[in-house]
């Protein structure tokens, strides 16, 4: 029985541990769109309200634009 439960343990531990190896690595590729988040967050508190809504709405009319 004791057996058997260090099994069970033992392949607990492992899917865990690649769970973690999946989502470091998920991390780490994902790091460029993160960097181009914060510098667009950071760009766009210079802006007005007013200035960023209206790039927003740019920005929504070319993508609507490009997708017919």
């Amino acid at each position: 029985m004791i057996k058997f439960a260090i099994w069970i343990i033992a392949i607990c531990e492992i899917v865990r541990a690649a769970q973690n190896a999946m989502q470091l690595m998920m991390i780490k590729c994902d790091a460029g769109r993160r960097e181009n988040l914060y510098s667009e967050f950071i760009k766009s508190l210079s802006q007005t309200d007013r200035e960023f809504v209206r790039r927003m709405l740019d920005e929504y009319e070319q993508q609507e634009a490009d997708d017919a």
